[in-house]
């Protein structure tokens, strides 16, 4: 994933990559997502619903695409990244 990101989404600027974490022990999520080295925010289920994610019904290891206003784009890692590589 992390290749990918660099690759596609990181030089897109319009498109951000947000980690929806099962973990709801910060400490732990964070230090797992930092030895990972994912550069991107994560957001830990306790604060899915107060951030609107909880709204998609994702489960661990999904990738959705989905615009500014809310709407799902892509439900599979292989659309999202084909519709995100579209955009440059």
């Amino acid at each position: 994933m992390l290749e990918k990101y660099k690759k596609i989404i990181e030089p897109t600027p319009i498109v951000e990559l947000i980690h929806a974490s099962y973990d709801d022990v910060e400490k732990d999520a964070l230090a797992w997502a930092r030895k990972a080295g994912f550069p991107w925010p994560t957001v830990l289920m306790p604060e899915w619903e107060a951030t609107g994610l909880n709204a998609y019904g994702a489960f661990a290891g999904e990738i959705y695409l989905v615009d500014s206003s809310g709407e799902v784009l892509a439900k599979t890692e292989e659309e999202a990244f084909e519709k995100i590589s579209a955009l440059k």
